[in-house]
């Protein structure tokens, strides 16, 4: 199932169909729907192209289907590589904060919505590091840092 969930937020972070994802590697679109419901794994042919398609190792993909990895191919990935349901979710998110900039926002906005998310990322860091600290003896509880907790 990780390489289930994996294929079906790498296809939503690509923006891909299953019927595009299946020209892409070769394959039937109902193959591409029992990969991604996890009734099969892809042959290993099927893995090279998916790899090839997402830019992914291959070795990557293997260790998500669970097929034996060579330790010195696994240990020459990159980062991404490492974790490959991180990098998915990650296309995932940067593909709906796409669709959330085109189809919500002005252009000339673009540049304060960026600015806005990073002091919300600095807050909510900083607040979160507060809460996770430990407390002083003599303050009250503590939030998240969004106002009064």
């Amino acid at each position: 199932m990780r390489f289930a969930g994996w294929l079906g937020d790498s296809m939503r972070g690509r923006g891909l169909s299953q019927a595009e994802l299946a020209r892409h590697v070769g394959v039937a679109d109902t193959q591409i729907s029992r990969w991604r419901r996890g009734q099969v794994v892809p042959t290993v042919h099927s893995l090279q192209r998916l790899a090839d398609t997402f830019g992914v190792p291959r070795a990557t993909l293997d260790r998500l289907v669970g097929y034996p990895v060579d330790p010195v191919e696994s240990a020459s990935t990159n980062r991404a590589a490492d974790d490959p349901e991180l990098e998915a979710e990650l296309r995932s998110h940067e593909a709906r904060l796409r669709q959330l900039l085109l189809e919500r926002l002005p252009r000339s906005a673009w540049p304060a919505y960026l600015h806005a998310c990073e002091a919300l990322a600095d807050a909510l860091v900083a607040g979160l590091s507060q809460a996770e600290s430990p407390p002083n003896a003599d303050a009250g509880p503590r939030g998240i840092g969004f106002g009064a907790s």
